[in-house]
Parts: C-alpha cells; structure tokens; sequence
C-alpha cells in the first residue's frame, strides 16, 4: 500500500488506538476483525519521517509496545 491507501485503510476500517512515546508508531484497531496495525514512519531521517508502512501485528506486541 501507498501513503494515501494506507490512510484511506486506516480511516475506513479501523479506529486509533494508541501513539507510542516517540510519536513515530501509531497503533489501529480493525472494525472488523479486531486485528491490529501500527502505522509507522521507518525512515524517521527523512523530512516527514518518509513514506508510512503499515504492519499487522498480535494482540500480544500491542499490549506490550502499547499497553492496551
């Protein structure tokens, strides 16, 4: 997914849970399958912190990165 699909995902399917401390991650709840995702900034030097990447990931490393 590009930048603007993986907002268009983020927004239609998925509500905002959690930022972490940086500001870089921010973790996304599915409507519909309560999955997960953390959109993330993986090139942070860059201005705008780069181009997003969305990643799934368990209910386990959301608790733990997150705390939900």
């Amino acid at each position: 997914m590009q930048g603007k699909e993986i907002d268009k995902f983020l927004n239609k399917y998925c509500d905002k849970v959690a930022t972490d401390e940086s500001g870089w991650e921010i973790l996304y709840r599915a409507k519909s399958t309560q999955e997960y995702w953390v959109k993330t900034y993986p090139n942070s030097e860059q201005h705008g912190g780069g181009k997003p990447v969305v990643v799934n990931i368990s209910k386990e490393a959301a608790e733990a990165k997150f705390g939900v």
